[in-house]
């Protein structure tokens, strides 16, 4: 007689026989990038992730430090104890075996469906090109239109943010050639740019002014120096999703004046918004 499965080995079971088969597929991998002390996050991140786009093809990873996200169909990875954000992805992505992977930041949330067809078709298109990245939401957009595809733009050598942690995929090998040891988010995608003019393989993006929009559209930077967005609290409370700002509280503008890390975060919370309106201004123009 077989011995029945505990609950959490099931759990672990049933995960990797979906991933199986997804793998067996797919060459690409969902990677969330995350640690704990953002874990509230994780739940409007996912219940908004699988609500636009249920028909998700990839199996899907959340890096974490010992934290564990329960759902079936996420894979938790967790790195320990804080080291610096570009060595735990890094970590990370060596657990992986996709030859790609679609990294997101844990406060991108989904806020319409994902058009799924389109992305496999990209991916398709990223495989034949030979290409090192494809960002799916143009923030910043392409330099030059690709001929032999509508919807998409190559990023020349010397761009600006060439390499931007925006949504997109990535050959995953080529993403572990550019991470350094102590960087941190901003500063690989400041010298991480520069690190890709050395590359032969083709930088793409979706291009900007796209009537049906990018294929994977989601409110991006919900979190800024530790705080909620207004916009995006809004955003879950439409949602119905619930967010505990006893955790993580909301970001005012009317905070005390004069001090340096008020000054500092007026202006990321208002960079943040600017980005977020550029891309939607972007997207609703004729």
């Amino acid at each position: 007689m077989k011995r029945a499965l505990a609950p959490e080995q099931f759990v672990r079971s049933t995960y990797e026989s979906q991933r199986t088969e997804k793998c067996s597929i797919e060459d690409v991998a969902v990677v969330v990038s995350s640690c704990d002390k953002y874990r509230d996050l994780w739940t409007p991140f996912f219940t908004l992730f699988f609500r636009y786009w249920p028909d998700c093809p990839y199996p899907v990873s959340l890096i974490t430090n010992f934290e564990t996200y329960s759902d079936t169909r996420v894979r938790t990875i967790r790195m320990g104890r804080d080291r610096n954000w570009s060595s735990i992805l890094a970590g990370s992505l060596r657990r992986i075996r996709e030859p790609l992977v679609l990294i997101m930041m844990e406060d991108y949330l989904l806020d319409r469906p994902v058009d799924t067809e389109r992305i496999r078709r990209l991916v398709d298109y990223m495989k034949r090109k030979g290409a090192a990245y494809l960002r799916l939401f143009p923030v910043p957009g392409p330099d030059v239109l690709c001929a032999d595809n509508p919807q998409l733009g190559e990023i020349h050598k010397g761009a600006e943010y060439r390499l931007s942690l925006q949504a997109a995929i990535w050959d995953r090998r080529t993403l572990l050639k550019l991470l350094r040891w102590g960087e941190s988010p901003w500063e690989l995608e400041r010298l991480g740019s520069k690190r890709t003019d050395a590359l032969e393989a083709p930088f793409f993006s979706v291009q900007r002014d796209l009537p049906e929009g990018p294929p994977l559209h989601y409110f991006c930077t919900a979190v800024a120096r530790g705080l909620w967005l207004p916009e995006a609290v809004k955003l879950c409370e439409k949602e119905r999703i619930h967010v505990d700002l006893s955790i993580r509280p909301l970001f005012v503008e009317s905070v005390p004046r004069g001090g340096l890390r008020e000054k500092v975060l007026t202006r990321m919370v208002r960079r943040a918004r600017l980005i977020w309106h550029r891309a939607i201004a972007s997207f609703l123009r004729a």
